[in-house]
């Protein structure tokens, strides 16, 4: 239950004004909630919204020391943390915007966001200022338990308006090239003031999303303009147990999940949900069957459909979805949010009549600036908006295929080009396949999406060799993880002599084969092995092969050169605690990749009695390879920039 005044709930439709700017909005956050917790963090770490006011201040100020301008973008390459929420503020405060720099990201993927949005300066941990970077910019360490030293200082002077740019994220492009969407205050706080979330003072919400991925700023700005908490889920590899113990430990009342977590959640710990009152779930088509068993299960939960792209600031439609809901018929994404207007609209970009299917198209306040250095582009994808009656105003044209009930609400039917959702994430599967091209082994690629037997997304890759080379498959997945984000990276590869060709020379897509599940050969046991070790070896392969939906997996494949993600490793965590009785921290499961070494490593807590230390000490080791990694790939990308052209 929440403890919001009625005035404050009767006044949020009018609290909406285009013309304000964030900062304007947390300024009144800031004094009417001062006292109240405004991020919360760690085992009991706390900032007010006093306090987060205050740092914020003093980020911005040494920002603007530091060169920070009005239309300026500012890196900001932290992890979810209260770090990272202080660092947001004090960007937009100094008049600037932020660009998020992932550090799970390779660092080439970070390097080409760096080139492109050329920021003043960079945001980061302690650690990172003596470590190598992808920027060049002045790297500035922010640390909530060292504030800075701004004792006496007057209270910033809020600037800026709602046209202004907040932030840029970048989506999968279709050249290989990752488009930046700028996006303006006016859509953030649009979402903030929507009556689709209703947040309030006494909510809290969970902060689980990468704050590169546009659901942050649903999770961070839709609670703290509404005076409402952010509870930041430690950043890494959280498990079910992980998620939640966090909504349990702060009081989350709120959460939004990806469809592909969400029925991973309802499937195997949905209890951990009970607390919450309101439930966002989307960034692809939720299953009807878990909607309705989350609806049975969670019967104090609001259940909402969450629908929306980059380009119109996360959320353009929503559908609550109600108490009897029938699990036989497809779940709509609803009617659009509030300062939002969708159009469905046929090839000649007029209204088609309700019933009939055409692209939707998004309008209103959400509707981003234009694409980072991309007006071709630009124009193309945010034609001018005819029905809006102002002039000057865009629409976004989302490529996505839906029809309009009678009632109103919008159904989702499909794709108009080959953009594809992995784990919620935009793939344009034009840029997998030229990332492949890149490679030095491969001659010719393609990609397509196969779906495994619990509804989640893969992507294949059919590849042929450069003449008188060979492909490894698997060292082609490690070499494309090292320079591009893990949901571009091909799930599964096939390896042909040629790819097949239609008559008039394009890849014949229909003629690829059905690619084969991983089926690598059993290996024997070693021979010092005793009969129980070869047993607690073939118990654990049989739960990889139910996790990875595959056929028997060998003793020496490796758990993510078959395919394998990090909701996979969630699921093998849950498996091995049903099975073995040995809780395994997620990070000992991302370093033992295998079923011999993971075996032997699972014996060794269960000597101990369970995970603890060692999963420490595994996420201190996991954190260092990640960067010893990176720094190679920066070592790899100066090398082909310093050579000469050919």
């Amino acid at each position: 239950m929440t403890d919001r005044p009625a005035a404050f709930e009767d006044g949020r439709a009018a609290r909406y004004d285009r013309a304000r700017a964030i900062p304007s909005y947390f300024a009144d956050a800031a004094r009417e909630f001062a006292d109240r917790p405004a991020v919360l963090y760690g085992t009991d770490g706390v900032l007010t919204f006093a306090e987060l006011d205050r740092l914020s201040d003093a980020c911005a100020r040494r920002l603007a020391a530091a060169g920070a301008r009005p239309g300026a973008f500012i890196g900001l390459a932290l992890p979810r943390s209260p770090e990272a929420i202080v660092g947001m503020l004090g960007i937009l405060k100094a008049g600037a915007a932020f660009a998020p720099l992932d550090p799970a990201q390779p660092a080439e993927h970070l390097a080409f966001i760096a080139a492109e949005t050329a920021p003043a300066a960079v945001l980061c941990a302690p650690a990172d200022l003596a470590r190598a970077v992808p920027w060049s910019a002045p790297s500035l360490a922010l640390d909530v338990t060292a504030p800075f030293d701004d004792a006496g200082a007057a209270p910033l002077s809020v600037t800026g308006t709602g046209e202004d740019p907040a932030y840029v994220m970048y989506t999968s492009g279709t050249t290989g090239r990752p488009k930046g969407v700028v996006v303006p205050h006016r859509g953030v706080t649009r979402l903030a003031f929507g009556s689709f979330a209703d947040l309030g003072p006494g909510d809290v919400a969970l902060q689980f999303a990468p704050l590169a991925f546009d659901a942050s700023t649903f999770e961070i700005w839709c609670a703290l303009l509404n005076g409402a908490a952010v509870a930041i889920l430690a950043d890494g590899h959280p498990s079910f147990s992980d998620l939640g113990a966090a909504i349990a430990r702060r009081g989350v009342t709120a959460a939004w999940l990806t469809a592909s977590l969400f029925h991973a959640v309802v499937d195997r710990q949905i209890e951990v949900l009970k607390p919450l009152r309101l439930l966002l779930a989307g960034g692809d088509v939720l299953s009807p069957r878990h909607v309705r068993k989350a609806l049975d299960a969670l019967p104090g939960c609001r259940l909402v459909n969450g629908y929306g792209p980059t380009e119109n600031t996360t959320f353009t439609c929503c559908y609550e979805i109600p108490r009897d809901f029938d699990p036989s018929a497809p779940v709509p994404i609803g009617r659009a949010i509030d300062h939002t207007s969708v159009h469905v609209l046929g090839p000649d970009l007029r209204p088609v009549a309700d019933g009939e299917e055409g692209e939707l198209f998004a309008g209103g306040e959400g509707v981003a600036l234009r694409y980072l250095d991309r007006p071709e582009l630009t124009a193309e994808k945010f034609p001018q908006d005819p029905f809006s009656g102002e002039p000057g105003r865009l629409m976004y044209r989302t490529g996505d295929l839906v029809r309009r009930r009678p009632d109103g609400i919008v159904a989702f039917v499909g794709r108009v080009d080959r953009q594809v959702k992995i784990r919620g994430k935009r793939v344009e599967l034009d840029e997998v396949e030229a990332l492949l091209r890149r490679l030095p082994a491969v001659a010719d690629a393609c990609a397509l999406v196969r779906q495994r037997t619990d509804g989640e997304r893969q992507i294949v890759a059919y590849v042929c060799a450069r003449e008188g080379g060979a492909i490894e498959p698997a060292a082609l997945r490690r070499t494309m993880l090292e320079t591009s984000p893990d949901f571009l990276v091909p799930a599964l590869v096939v390896v042909l002599p040629e790819l097949p060709r239609t008559q008039n020379g394009k890849v014949d897509r229909a003629a690829l084969p059905e690619p084969a599940l991983p089926e690598p050969a059993q290996a024997a046991p070693a021979p010092s092995a005793s009969a129980s070790d070869a047993g607690f070896e073939e118990r654990l392969a049989a739960i990889w092969a139910r996790v990875l939906k595959s056929g028997p997996v060998g003793w020496d494949a490796n758990f993510f050169d078959l395919g394998g993600a990090s909701l996979d490793v969630m699921a093998l965590q849950e498996e091995i605690r049903a099975s073995f009785g040995i809780d395994a921290p997620m990070t000992d499961l991302f370093q033992f990749t295998t079923v011999r070494s993971l075996a032997a490593h699972l014996r060794r807590l269960g000597e101990r009695g369970g995970g603890g230390a060692a999963g420490d000490r595994l996420a201190i080791d996991d954190f260092a390879a990640r960067k010893a990694r990176q720094a190679e790939a920066l070592k790899r990308a100066a090398r082909r920039r310093a050579a000469p052209a050919s």
